[in-house]
């Protein structure tokens, strides 16, 4: 009895007090945290894929007006933008300045080019314009059928009222208006069932003046969210109004059981891409099975660079021939090749092992060497959080630079191009440029200046002697 008494009470207080809620808030915070460390590591599928679960949260917690939301659409924004997809990422801005209009990009990811994409943001927010995701609000009233008892003369641009929640297994109908002040060749609704990695295009049906009208397909209702956007496009196929974006998508929260049979979204060849379609199909553009998720790969982290070029020297010493080098000069090294494997830290800096080779090939006094072999420690920064343009390297190695040089005839037998070599101790820095072709290669540029400093005197045969020489170079780099 006296466990009982004692018991009791505890028991009573814990019933009435009713369960502990979790804190969505919190919950948001923690998936941005993610995302911008997955953004770090340069896993930008990783970060879009936190940033938009952090997203439906919030909006599942009816937080669509809360400052920590304006931070994960923010972020989603530099996510984007680092794709590069700069019209999703102005779009993704201007959901979150709507929200908070003096929010401010964090001093770790600004950069002129993002700073300027918010400000415009802000001016779209502020005139109304953007592709604007919104918050949503009553739920939609749909007419599937021949409308045109709408009122189109109070619509302006696109209108759509976004849907939070759909029930699985059915297909989700969806309704835009369409203002007058919008010339649009057709009016699309853009779905990604979850897992996928593409969005599939429904076409929708125009119904009366100013009504489009269509749905997702039931096939797509699976899982516990679908991404979409509906957008209004030009002859050009290019969009002039929408209401969400492929990199900041609205997102229906599936509740319910699916529907069992069906399946005719499922690829039989295992995981190739379905053809996108406006006859309102069933199943993602990319899909492996009813049952398996399909996890996008985030970028490599790993790169292979290959590049060639021209370089020349500023000479002074004695040359390979035992031939002095008078009052200084200027010699060249007409080929250089350079291969680097490197490791990116982040979006920004990236440390790579470089081997390079000077081919003196115009060389032409008996016995000269054939080449100039170097290898380089180099460290590379990039001016744009998101890798690409402008960059710039520190490098330190060990090796020989080798430029030739044209001699005075009275000076040698067996020919009038002698080489000049310098080293052993290699240092310098340059710039360069990338330029990404698609998600695995990029081109590149580098003009970097090398130090030869001839911290020995002699090395086998070959006098050394200190000097610099300046390469120009341009080539490509697999697997970002």
């Amino acid at each position: 009895m006296r466990v009982f008494r004692f018991v009791a009470p505890i028991a009573a207080l814990l019933l009435f007090a009713g369960p502990v809620h979790a804190d969505p808030k919190g919950d948001v915070s923690a998936k941005i945290k993610a995302a911008m460390e997955a953004y770090d590591s340069f896993d930008y599928d990783g970060a879009k894929k936190q940033l938009t679960a952090a997203i439906a949260t919030g909006k599942k917690s009816k937080l669509d007006h809360d400052p920590v939301m304006a931070k994960a659409y923010l972020d989603l924004g530099i996510v984007a933008f680092a794709v590069p997809d700069e019209a999703a990422a102005k779009s993704a801005f201007v959901d979150a300045v709507k929200i908070d209009p003096k929010i401010q990009i964090d001093v770790a990811y600004k950069s002129p080019e993002l700073a300027k994409l918010l400000d415009q943001a802000r001016g779209e927010a502020k005139s109304g314009g953007g592709d604007t995701v919104g918050t949503g609000g009553s739920e939609p009233t749909l007419d599937l059928g021949g409308g045109g008892g709408e009122d189109c003369g109070s619509v302006k641009g696109l209108e759509h009222t976004i849907i939070d929640t759909a029930k699985a297994g059915a297909p989700q109908p969806i309704e835009v208006m369409l203002g007058a002040d919008v010339k649009a060749a057709k009016v699309s609704v853009m779905y990604r069932k979850e897992g996928a990695t593409d969005f599939t295009e429904v076409k929708l049906t125009k119904q009366g003046a100013c009504k489009y009208t269509g749905a997702i397909p039931a096939a797509a209702m699976k899982g516990s969210l679908v991404h979409y956007y509906v957008a209004a496009y030009n002859d050009g196929a290019k969009p002039v109004a929408s209401k969400g974006s492929s990199g900041s998508p609205n997102i229906i929260e599936i509740s319910g059981v699916a529907a069992k049979g069906g399946g005719d979204d499922e690829d039989p060849i295992g995981g190739g891409k379905k053809p996108s379609g406006g006859g309102g199909g069933g199943g993602s553009s990319e899909d492996i099975s009813s049952s398996a998720t399909v996890t996008p790969k985030g970028p490599q982290k790993v790169y292979i660079a290959a590049i060639a070029g021209s370089g020349v020297g500023y000479l002074t010493g004695t040359t390979e021939g035992m031939n002095t080098v008078k009052n200084a000069g200027l010699g060249k090294s007409i080929v250089v090749l350079v291969a680097e494997l490197g490791y990116f830290v982040n979006p920004q800096l990236s440390i790579g092992a470089a081997f390079r080779m000077g081919l003196p090939i115009d060389a032409n006094v008996d016995g000269h060497a054939t080449g100039a072999p170097g290898g380089l420690l180099r460290l590379r920064y990039a001016m744009s959080p998101t890798g690409e343009g402008l960059r710039v390297m520190g490098q330190i190695g060990a090796g020989y630079l080798r430029n030739t040089l044209k001699l005075d005839t009275t000076q040698t037998m067996g020919g009038d191009t002698d080489i000049v070599a310098q080293g052993p101790l290699l240092l310098g820095g340059g710039v360069g440029y990338m330029k990404r072709l698609g998600s695995t290669v990029a081109f590149v540029a580098d003009l970097d200046v090398l130090a030869g400093i001839a911290v020995v005197n002699k090395i086998g045969l070959s006098p050394l002697n200190s000097g610099v020489s300046a390469d120009a170079q341009i080539g490509f780099a697999i697997g970002f």
